[in-house]
């Protein structure tokens, strides 16, 4: 019985113990398969010892003469004979069929290991389900500029010592530690000569801690044709608390590679859409959301000293922070001007009331070469995409730098909380859907605009079931007939039909917010009853959780899952689930 309920590792162990024997000569026959050999061949012994009684009562009995006593010594061996054949029988039939269970349970672990190995990509797992929040150029990503940078955003802060070279306490720039952090041509047949050297790279850490940027010297890639990089995180990175930042099963690092073109990207970033709308009037809670049309650098346009402004009637400065998400497209500021709570609990912030809020991005000054922005320092002194091109406002296709090219707008403020609970409206694949596509994103459509901040791989989740390590990444966009937002996971592709169609747990947690700060709690969406129609997840009963598409009172319960190296909580379960 022990043997039957052996869980998956104890068959990787299995495989690697297999590995091992077959290099040193030795026997790789599966432990299950000795055992039901040994069982069946001493059943098998005793067997022969009952049939040999059999006939030796047998001769008792024709030796007897009509003697009772020899006659019924020969009746009783017989009979005890028998008895212990239909034992024997038992026993056989019984093995036989626990002996089959464990040989399926384990040629059904073996199949599941080997459709794991299929789908799951080595030294991936840590974006989102580990350390890695988002990083630019996204995996397998094509068609980069030549002179992008490389940006990485942590779920936590990270140890500076551990990625600059000869770091000193408070700087935040300078060259990049190669031991830490390797970049290199994904075909490179000499690694230790073409990783890029500390010499050639630069890196920029954010006042938190969570945000790199790593600046390549040259150019990346070549002019005559396309190339793969690779991008290493090695275990060597730590926490600011000094702990390792990869532990568990993803304490190998993390890799990813992208293609890099034959082009320098001389195109400047221009203003996609911006939050709130301007002329309009706002409850005071609202956040101030900027998106661009490319990636851009989070050094010019995130922490408390932005390249963004924000003041008000009197051209006052507010005081606030800006966050990067979105694939590093959106910015969102939020004031440090507590005023209310949410229904979570946490701390609401808000503007000013009763004032004219005007929100200015600045251009960067130009360089020898524009759109190439000046550089200053370590950075720039305006707002710059990820390839160092400054901001181009006024949307006529050149950069001209400040002010022809600063981007601004204003509304008005209200002295108004506004609490409206967001709501998920849709979901894409629904709820128990068994025909869901296994490359297409996961999509979450909201009730409300959502602060994008907000939607991360710490609010926004997916795991597989069985589990494997699988990455994924949440990215935003706006539905276009209703403004609202849609959150989208990107992940791999996931087990096919052919393979078994294994299930897969999306997770919306209450953390996720509102443009205005509120929280989703309750957290209303599709019923499972309904799924595909606009039927709610009986919004009647009160009950402020909703779990795979059926009310609860309490919260969503996850599966605690324990691997040879660690405990973690893994995919979502129903609440009537242990």
């Amino acid at each position: 019985m022990a043997l039957f309920f052996i869980g998956n590792p104890a068959y990787a162990q299995v495989d690697e113990m297999t590995s091992v024997a077959e290099s040193a000569g030795l026997s790789t026959t599966d432990a299950v398969v000795i055992v039901a050999r040994l069982i069946r061949w001493f059943l098998s012994f005793l067997g022969i010892i009952a049939v040999i009684l059999i006939m030796y009562a047998g001769w008792i009995y024709m030796t007897s003469q009509g003697e009772a006593t020899k006659t019924q010594k020969a009746k009783d061996i017989i009979k005890n004979a028998v008895i212990g054949l239909l034992i024997i029988f038992s026993s056989y039939a019984i093995t036989s069929f626990v002996i089959g269970q464990l040989v399926d349970s384990g040629a059904a672990a073996s199949s599941i290991m080997s459709v794991a190995d299929r789908y799951s990509e080595p030294l991936s797992g840590s974006l989102g389900a580990g350390i890695i929040e988002d990083h630019y150029p996204s995996r397998n990503a094509t068609d980069i500029a030549r002179n992008t940078k490389i940006l990485v955003t942590f779920e936590e802060a990270v140890n500076p010592e551990t990625l600059i070279v000869d770091y000193a306490e408070g700087e935040f720039s300078g060259l990049l530690n190669t031991t830490t952090i390797q970049i290199y041509p994904t075909d490179s047949v000499d690694l230790e000569t073409d990783t890029l050297g500390s010499g050639e790279v630069s890196v920029t850490i954010d006042e938190t801690y969570r945000y790199i940027t790593i600046d390549p010297t040259e150019l990346l890639g070549s002019a005559d044709q396309d190339m793969n990089y690779s991008v290493f995180l090695t275990p060597t990175l730590e926490k600011s608390d000094g702990s390792a930042a990869f532990t568990g099963s993803y304490s190998d690092g993390y890799l990813w590679t992208f293609e890099v073109s034959t082009e320098v990207d001389l195109t400047p970033p221009q203003v996609q859409s911006v939050i709130p709308q301007a002329g309009d009037t706002y409850a005071k809670n609202i956040s101030i959301e900027i998106t661009f049309d490319e990636a851009m650098d989070p050094t010019t346009i995130s922490g408390s000293s932005s390249s963004i402004v924000v003041t008000d009637t009197s051209g006052t400065a507010v005081d606030g922070t800006f966050s990067i998400s979105n694939g590093y497209k959106t910015v969102d500021y939020t004031t440090t001007d507590a005023c209310s709570v949410d229904p979570c609990g946490d701390t609401i912030y808000c503007l000013p009331g009763e004032e004219t809020i005007t929100v200015t991005a600045t251009a960067a000054n130009l360089g020898d070469e524009p759109p190439q922005a000046l550089t200053v320092g370590s950075g720039y002194d305006g707002v710059t995409d990820v390839c160092g091109n400054s901001l181009d406002g006024d949307e006529d296709g050149e950069a001209s730098g400040p002010d022809a090219d600063n981007y601004a707008w204003s509304f008005d403020t209200s002295n108004d909380v506004n609490d409206d609970v967001p709501m998920i409206d849709d979901l894409d694949p629904d709820v128990d859907d068994e025909s869901a596509s296994i490359q297409d994103d996961v999509t979450i459509t909201f009730s409300l605009p959502m602060k994008s901040s907000t939607l991360t791989s710490s609010t926004v989740q997916m795991y597989p079931n069985p589990f494997y390590e699988m990455w994924f990444s949440v990215s935003k966009s706006e539905d276009d007939t209703s403004g609202n937002t849609i959150a989208s996971l990107a992940h791999p592709t996931l087990v096919s039909d052919e393979d078994g169609g294994w299930e897969y747990w999306p997770l919306v947690t209450h953390e996720v917010k509102s443009s205005y700060q509120i929280c989703m709690y309750p957290a209303y969406g599709p019923s499972s009853v309904g799924a595909g129609t606009t039927e709610r997840c009986d919004t009647d009963t009160g009950d402020p959780y909703c779990c795979d598409g059926e009310r609860s009172e309490s919260a969503c319960e996850t599966e605690t899952i324990t691997t040879d190296t660690e405990t973690f909580e893994g995919y979502l379960l129903p609440p009537s689930e242990e």
